[in-house]
């Protein structure tokens, strides 16, 4: 396989997972009586906004990048830990969240809102007064 096929080939790999992370972003119907399902989100730029379902967002790719991540409630999990060297926020706002700063630097800030918030950094500076438990990585 010729070196032009390869990167085509890893093009449309990456082409399919954007499309993929794109629609995981719509609503779907769920079942009466059952709790809402949870979708993921790619935070793509600053800031980040969810909205009001159950979902799961991730901060945006690569070290050194600033995030400001906005859930706006229904038990979410906000995920700014996998890259370092930055300064991230993130707020649950209403609903039990879990808010994951822990990435190695102590820039960072979770705030939880109302609900039970578990909040994971990496020293207790990071955690606002609105984490109901704060676990230190």
């Amino acid at each position: 396989m010729s070196t032009v096929a390869k990167i085509l080939s890893v093009a449309a790999v990456l082409v399919a997972l954007a499309v993929t992370t794109v629609t995981a972003q719509t609503s779907s119907s769920s079942a009466i009586g059952s709790p809402p399902p949870t979708t993921s989100k790619q935070c793509l730029s600053y800031p980040c906004h969810g909205n009001t379902n159950r979902e799961t967002i991730y901060e945006r790719i690569g070290d050194g990048k600033r995030d400001l991540i906005h859930a706006w409630g229904n038990y979410d999990r906000i995920h700014a830990n996998t890259y370092t060297n930055d300064t991230d926020q993130g707020y649950g706002y209403g609903g039990s969240d879990y808010i994951y700063v822990n990435d190695g630097d102590t820039f960072d800030g979770a705030h939880g809102g109302w609900g039970h918030d578990r909040c994971y950094v990496d020293a207790e500076i990071e955690a606002g007064n609105d984490c109901e438990r704060v676990i230190v990585r």
